[in-house]
């Protein structure tokens, strides 16, 4: 495991700088590691809802493993088909002087409106001769098909859980081990439960813990899913105090979209479909918004009105 010793957050000192130290599944990190080697990449996507999961991380890793000259560029921020068209075509329109691979990182690529997306594509193939891309993005369904089809998709929040498990683990025992904390492993489980799939939130988690010089969790700062599944009672019932409060003591509320998702069953199932969007609709807002508690607080609400 690499760290940077000049960084105090655990989560900047700790963040992957090599393929072997990101956490991910055996088989996506074996097929990483063998495009780092080749010094060689396709076109990327990597999608999550969710922050912290690892998507910029993987980019970074490969870029520095390959040893290529990259281009970071924000598409909430550049979000104007000729401003991309223009910064990429400066960048990707000569060769490195190394004759090595560049690579551009386009991330919150969902961002682009469906026609910038259809411009986008026909940049990928013009530069193909000397230029990868990587691009990354909260919401894979807003990305349109044809873009879509010239990438190497990789859902970043729906990973098999059971696969994930064990390298989490290891990476969690790596920072405690390496910042001589001393600690149970048991106590993790709650950790990883609470901010899954968030790799940053858990070691984040670790640091807030671990100042004492022994990893004690303070439970009341944890969510779990039974706390999760109690505020889905109460909203049944329609008890909207009860279920301001539930919600106003969660300290992950933005876990409890996807609890809910794959919860759904647990809801009238003749109004399904107007749940869906409903915390479709809140999900999406969860990422910009100031106070997330009251963010999941209007969902519900809004849920409460569809039952």
């Amino acid at each position: 495991m690499t760290y940077n010793e000049s960084e105090s957050l655990w989560m900047e000192r700790y963040r992957p700088s090599t393929v072997q130290d990101l956490v991910l599944p055996p088989d996506i990190k074996q097929k990483f590691q063998a495009y780092a080697d080749k010094k060689d990449i396709p076109n990327l996507g990597f999608w999550s809802a969710n922050p912290g999961t690892g998507k910029t991380s993987s980019a970074i890793a490969l870029i520095k493993e390959i040893g290529c000259e990259a281009d970071f560029i924000n598409a909430s921020m550049d979000n104007g088909i000729d401003i991309l068209r223009g910064r990429i075509q400066t960048f990707a329109g000569t060769e490195s002087f190394d004759g090595k691979l560049k690579i551009v990182v386009l991330d919150e690529i969902d961002n682009l409106t469906p026609s910038a997306m259809f411009a986008f594509r026909n940049l990928i193939e013009s530069f193909s001769n000397n230029c990868r891309f990587i691009l990354t993005g909260n919401y894979k369904e807003k990305i349109i098909e044809p873009l879509l089809d010239r990438l190497e998709n990789y859902d970043f929040n729906n990973l098999d859980k059971k696969e994930m498990i064990k390298p989490i683990f290891t990476r969690l025992t790596d920072i405690l081990d390496n910042e001589n904390v001393k600690y149970e492993q048991k106590e993790l489980v709650p950790v990883i439960n609470t901010y899954y799939p968030s790799i940053r939130g858990m070691v984040g988690a670790l640091q807030k813990f671990s100042t004492t010089g022994t990893f004690i969790v303070n439970k009341s700062e944890l969510d779990n899913q039974d706390e999760y599944l109690a505020v889905l009672e109460v909203l049944k019932n329609k008890d909207f105090k009860t279920t301001i409060n539930l919600v106003n003591e969660l300290n992950s509320p933005s876990n409890m979209y996807t609890f809910m998702y794959k919860n759904i069953n647990l809801l009238p199932e003749n109004k399904l479909p107007q749940i869906v969007v409903a915390i479709a609709k809140y999900q999406f807002q969860d990422g910009s918004v100031r106070d997330k508690n009251l963010n999941l607080s209007a969902c519900l609400t809004e849920i409460m009105a569809i039952i």
